[in-house]
């Protein structure tokens, strides 16, 4: 009887297209271009509020590159699931949310401008800490884990190109040629969100026979990571004396992880489709858990009015 890994890799998803392109080249542009959108709407300014407000930037960044890995590795030690399910979850829990978080943080009336500030850091941390974190929780796991490792050099470059480089030339194109840049910006939005969709429908389709059996050797780990993390996070910060603004804002941040960065991870730069099973579990589970969220934050606590782009210090 052939395991989950073994039915993944004979749907051979490295090899499936759509036109002729295939689906490690469609998700790869559809993370360029949605980095690059997110340089086209940065500025210095969401740089500078970490010096605003540097104990608030430091603990979402904890949460994100810290907590997470850290209950990730915890789960998966715990309940002990399939190889391919918790290298995926590990893989996963070190690709930190980008722009859809800050989309969510508007929808739930939340700190937009910590959310925009949190992205733009953690998108260069990410260069480093990913391989670095990654690879720390493979050989922690063992097994067939331990025979797998991001190449530290290669993966920092990999990300670079594919995070930084659109970021900083969406910047550059806003900062010299705003004009330019506003005239562009609806159109690179567009080209992400097609190719975004397209790179979920096709692995969707490919994964559609196995979804059953990735469900059930994946949802309690996948399930427990994302509304413990969420839970902890937003109580931590109301804990720790913060506004329900930013309370709201590092839940959505540390419960929405860029699942684009961690697919192509797994199909571009470790060309192992199998390790995809996991994080497309937690696509599903993300956008039911975060929406929830959202509809509580506006329909059963609704906060005091505020001005959502502020970043407070409490």
């Amino acid at each position: 009887m052939m395991t989950l890994e073994q039915k993944i890799q004979q749907l051979n998803m490295l090899g499936s297209e759509f036109l002729g392109i295939p689906v490690s080249a469609i998700s790869t542009v559809a993370l360029i271009c949605i980095m690059a959108t997110m340089g086209l709407r940065l500025k210095l300014d969401d740089f500078r509020r970490v010096f605003a407000a540097p104990k608030l930037i430091g603990l979402g960044l904890a949460l994100q590159l810290l907590l997470l890995p850290a209950t990730a590795m915890a789960l998966v030690l715990m309940f002990q699931p399939a190889p391919i399910v918790g290298i995926g979850i590990i893989i996963l829990s070190c690709c930190p949310g980008g722009a859809p978080s800050n989309f969510f943080t508007y929808l739930a009336k939340g700190n937009v401008a910590l959310s925009i500030s949190l992205t733009a850091i953690s998108g260069v941390v990410v260069v480093f800490s990913l391989p670095l974190l990654v690879n720390l929780g493979l050989h922690i796991l063992g097994g067939e884990a331990a025979n797998i490792a991001l190449p530290l050099i290669e993966t920092m470059l990999r990300i670079f190109v594919l995070v930084i480089a659109p970021v900083v030339v969406g910047m550059v194109l806003a900062y010299k040629w705003p004009a330019f840049a506003n005239l562009i910006a609806p159109l690179v939005t567009a080209v992400s969100f097609a190719a975004l969709l397209l790179t979920v429908a096709i692995l969707f389709v490919d994964a559609a026979p196995l979804l059953p059996e990735i469900f059930a050797m994946s949802w309690q780990v996948v399930i427990r990571l994302n509304v413990f993390t969420m839970a902890l996070s937003y109580w931590l910060i109301k804990a720790l004396q913060f506004s329900e603004y930013n309370a709201r804002t590092l839940c959505i941040e540390t419960g929405v992880q860029d699942y684009l960065l961690a697919i192509v991870i797994a199909l571009v730069i470790l060309r192992k489709p199998e390790l995809i099973a996991a994080p497309t579990l937690y696509l599903f589970t993300v956008y039911v858990t975060v929406f929830s969220f959202i509809a509580w934050c506006r329909y059963v606590k609704p906060p005091p009015p505020q001005h959502v782009m502020q970043l407070p210090c409490n």
